[in-house]
């Protein structure tokens, strides 16, 4: 027998509402104001979305958090759905549901993100080529996100100017082509003032090292000899009250081509690090005369190094 929602009392009601999953709540809030209010007020805990971005829709992936228990938890499940200008999609319960047509794709975002309290996502992807306006409205919709990533699908002139108009309300970027024209194209990237970045392939020498003024940067793949890594490490050692900005930096050859440990630490002073664990990884930590201190991991084809006080 139907059960008038609105006719239960309060605990009844939340009791309702968390049984229902996400595709179900986001139904429910569509029906009208008081019920989208009703999903607001419920407060259901998601974690920060993911979002792609294709040339004619854009894709939603929303992971519940987990139910704690005293000794496990309960992982729930991810829920994808894909707005159009003409439309809605989502695959829950096996089947295909499409939702308020008249609905717009700014409609939908907005919706979605009202409905969970958030204003901020974790990855916005561009997944391929997109008009430059759009762009624009996308940056309406998301003022900040953790991860922005740009598929090596677009092309190298696009993937610049998506980097150029959104890495400021980005903490992380990551794409995985060459964008650079020449050396200086190099170097004017390299030295400006990011957070985090995450590209390549990319060829690096010993000044685009001594000149990097990006916090964290990982370069797959990087194309740099043993020879030069080790004057690198040599020169900071020597670097005594010398600001340097970048905290870490993560090289990774070709598969094929390892990284000798033998090589880069040549000549250097250094101590092995024991880790809790009982394991022994490669790594190992210089100090130099102003108690500055770099981590050093080398294994196979990777080359890490961490920065501390």
């Amino acid at each position: 027998m139907p059960i008038r929602i609105f006719s239960l009392p309060g605990k009844d009601l939340q009791y309702a509402l968390n049984c229902m999953n996400i595709c179900d709540l986001i139904a429910f809030s569509l029906c009208s104001k008081r019920t989208k209010n009703l999903v607001k007020s419920s407060n259901r805990k998601i974690h920060l979305p993911t979002i792609y971005v294709y040339e004619n829709r854009v894709q939603f992936f929303i992971r519940e958090r987990a139910l704690q228990r005293e000794d496990y938890e309960i992982e729930r499940r991810i829920f994808q759905f894909n707005f159009h200008d003409k439309g809605a999609e989502s695959a829950c319960r096996n089947g295909i549901g499409v939702w308020k047509k008249e609905f717009t794709q700014n409609d939908w975002i907005a919706h979605f993100m009202s409905t969970f309290n958030h204003s901020m996502i974790h990855t916005l992807g561009i997944m391929n080529n997109t008009s430059i306006s759009y762009l624009d409205t996308i940056k309406q919709f998301f003022p900040k996100f953790h991860k922005l990533l740009i598929s090596g699908t677009c092309s190298r002139e696009f993937i610049k100017i998506v980097f150029w108009k959104l890495y400021t309300i980005a903490e992380e970027v990551e794409f995985d082509r060459n964008i650079f024209d020449d050396e200086n194209d190099k170097s004017k990237f390299l030295t400006q003032n990011f957070k985090s970045v995450t590209f390549g392939p990319l060829k690096l020498t010993l000044d685009d090292l001594l000149t990097l003024n990006i916090a964290d940067l990982t370069i797959n793949f990087a194309n740099i000899s043993e020879k030069e890594l080790n004057r690198f490490l040599k020169l900071w050692m020597k670097g005594n009250h010398i600001f340097y900005r970048p905290k870490a930096i993560r090289l990774c050859t070709e598969d094929e081509i390892d990284i000798s440990c033998e090589e880069v630490l040549k000549g250097i002073k250094y101590e092995d690090v024991q880790y809790n664990n009982g394991e022994d990884f490669p790594t190992f930590r210089l100090r130099r005369g102003d108690g500055k201190e770099m981590k050093v991991f080398i294994a196979d084809n990777e080359f890490v190094f961490r920065v501390g006080q």
